[in-house]
């Protein structure tokens, strides 16, 4: 169930669902919460900097499926198994501002290069500016990550300058609200004539 337009994300969105073409970004499953976990411990360095730790991790996820302080974990569904999961998170020791979203989004390995971290990508991005009031949406990614910086780049993001955080320097992408309008206008086939 998608809340209605204009709802203050900060006070909290529940039962987020979110339908693509292919995909369903939606709540994890207590059964899936354990595969995420692993997913983390296995995760490559360049992807992910610092192990979270592991209980409040999964305290995190069983929330999943509601956007709370701008937090919000969503398995990537493709006919009914997840295979993968994206997140909006509030990144330790640096303040947002208001109606920004850092997101974050981690691919099962036999997932990959197949379109669906772009197409999650592109949902939750528009989720969030139609949903949850965005001004901005931002991420980062490890400089030799060429994967993840072509799915910025495919889903309308820009370069928008380099963070060093936890004792690594990585490569900030970002849209903003007028940036994802004119991007929205240009991928939609025009109205008839």
């Amino acid at each position: 169930m998608d809340p209605p337009g204009g709802q203050d994300a900060k006070a909290g969105i529940r039962d987020v669902r979110i339908r693509g073409p292919r995909l369903l970004l939606r709540a994890l499953q207590p059964g899936e919460i354990e595969e995420e976990w692993q997913a983390m411990v296995t995760a490559d360095p360049m992807v992910i900097a610092e192990l979270p730790e592991e209980a409040s991790f999964k305290a995190r996820l069983r929330r999943s499926g509601h956007l709370e302080d701008g937090w919000l974990d969503l398995a990537i569904d493709l006919d009914g198994v997840s295979v993968g999961r994206i997140q909006t998170f509030v990144p330790p020791g640096r303040a947002l501002p208001p109606g920004t979203f850092d997101v974050g989004i981690g691919l099962r390995e036999d997932a990959r290069g197949k379109g669906y971290g772009r197409e999650a990508l592109a949902l939750l991005t528009d989720w969030l500016f139609e949903h949850a009031a965005a001004g901005a949406v931002e991420a980062s990614t490890d400089p030799a990550n060429a994967a993840m910086r072509t799915v910025f780049r495919k889903a309308g993001w820009m370069p928008a300058g380099s963070l060093t955080e936890l004792g690594r320097e990585w490569v900030m992408y970002r849209v903003t609200r007028q940036e994802w309008e004119a991007w929205g206008r240009q991928r939609k086939p025009p109205g008839p004539c």
